[in-house]
């Protein structure tokens, strides 16, 4: 039960059940409310244009993942390169990207990174990326400038949005973050139509200095006044009391956990491994998918607009799963959506292989979208109501970190796979993402919420 801090109400004034005093509040857990001040009073806006200005940021930076895949028989054929070659900057950029998540996170939470800056700051650094697919036909510079700097600036962009937008709707963070999560794949569909329906390799330089001019453009005026509210903030419309004790599918957490804590009880291990092995899956159809149709012998308008579908429902994934994961039972639509992600997996390959219609490839399309995007705000929702808000940011850091190890396995090994068995490689690796994705599944299936930790000293 939420009760307000003695000196918020004044002497003789009982506080009416329907209203909510300002001041600070504090909850069973130690958790802090501070009701006051509204998003209009403190930014002359209310907080739906801090929502917009997240996602319009978020938008622009998601071509640099969602539209690679697309770029890369582009890039081959304009730099001279293999594929497995052309795979390599998207390579180093999900590693770099992935692991940016927990210092970003920590530099958050302490209010050493002020969203703006940190948006603003990493709008040159994907425009710098773009470029340098685009004109440098050096791989390691191309690795450098695209991965290192690219995937820099671009964690810069993603996670301060999430963090901003999670921090003005704290009644709601996993669905609002999930609407800035869906704009990162979703801002991405013109750039992958367009990557795929290049009219030929001279174009690519050009094309990519187009985009890093509008990426670069808009990253810049949606973080150009991106503000975080007040620690512990709390909108005065709504009653931290209510919120507190809220219906739910699934129970609060028994206790706060810190990271330490969180990672010692097996759960953030176990949520760890389920992002690892379902963003590899994700990033694996991204990277390969488009060429793989094409080696097939389907058109370049097919594969685009396959492609396209992919990209369209992993963004609708990501929102549509945070507004489900906020009503509890966030461990069953997980192991469901990768499951059916998997199944996707094998249909993709038996489709594209054999020739198969381009509309049971579109088809299959969407739910292997929809069980990639879907981990991410899943494994958020369910860090949270595992260990409980007190360290949220800090640990959800630690869970998105995994996105690195997804990307070694689900691009590394595509690039493996495709050096040592060119004709084969990309086959095999639909197999193999498929049996990643049921593993996943199981491991998600099996999640547990851990045992309180003693807060306390006896």
């Amino acid at each position: 039960m939420v009760a307000p801090s003695p000196s918020v109400i004044p002497p003789g004034h009982l506080p009416s059940p329907y209203d909510v005093p300002r001041g600070e509040y504090r909850d069973w857990s130690g958790r802090r409310y501070r009701v006051g001040a509204s998003a209009r009073d403190l930014t002359g806006r209310g907080r739906g244009h801090q929502l917009r200005r997240a996602a319009l940021a978020v938008a622009a930076a998601g071509t640099l993942q969602f539209a690679y895949g697309a770029a890369v028989p582009a890039l081959a054929a304009a730099h001279g390169w293999t594929l497995t070659q052309a795979l390599l900057p998207l390579l180093v950029w999900t590693v770099v990207q992935g692991a940016s998540a927990v210092p970003i996170a920590r530099l958050h939470s302490r209010g050493a990174l002020p969203p703006a800056a940190a948006v603003t700051a990493g709008a040159p650094m994907c425009a710098a990326g773009l470029l340098s697919i685009g004109f440098a036909g050096s791989l390691p510079v191309a690795a450098v400038g695209y991965g290192v700097i690219g995937g820099l600036g671009a964690g810069l962009v993603y996670h301060s949005c999430v963090h901003v937008v999670a921090a003005w709707y704290p009644e709601r963070p996993v669905a609002r973050a999930g609407v800035a999560g869906g704009a990162f794949a979703l801002g991405a569909v013109p750039a992958v139509l367009g990557a795929l329906l290049l009219p030929g390799p001279g174009v690519l330089g050009p094309a990519c200095a187009a985009l890093a001019v509008a990426t670069g453009a808009l990253i810049a005026v949606g973080g150009a006044r991106l503000h975080a509210p007040p620690a512990h903030w709390w909108p005065p419309g709504t009653d931290p009391r209510a919120w507190a004790l809220r219906g739910r599918a699934d129970p609060l957490p028994g206790a706060e956990h810190s990271p330490t804590q969180a990672w010692r009880s097996g759960a953030l291990p176990a949520l760890h491994a389920v992002l690892a092995l379902g963003g590899a899956v994700a990033l694996f159809d991204l990277a390969v998918l488009p060429a793989f149709l094409l080696a097939e012998g389907h058109s370049p308008g097919g594969a685009a607009l396959v492609a396209a579908v992919l990209v369209a429902a992993s963004g609708a994934g990501r929102v549509a799963a945070a507004a489900r994961a906020e009503r509890g039972g966030g461990r069953r639509v997980l192991a469901g959506a990768l499951l059916a992600g998997a199944l996707a997996q094998f249909g993709l390959l038996a489709a594209g292989s054999t020739g198969g219609g381009l509309a049971a490839l579109v088809v299959l399309a969407v739910p292997a979208g929809l069980g990639g995007g879907a981990c991410y705000p899943l494994t958020r929702a369910l860090a949270t109501d595992y260990f409980g808000a007190r360290h949220s940011t800090d640990i959800q850091g630690l869970v998105y970190s995994a996105k690195g190890l997804g990307g070694l396995l689900g691009v590394g090994g595509a690039a493996l796979l495709l050096l040592l068995a060119p004709e084969s490689g990309a086959a095999a690796g639909f197999a193999a993402a498929g049996v990643c994705a049921l593993v996943a599944a199981g491991i998600a299936g099996r999640l547990r919420r851990p045992l309180p930790v003693r807060t306390i000293p006896l």
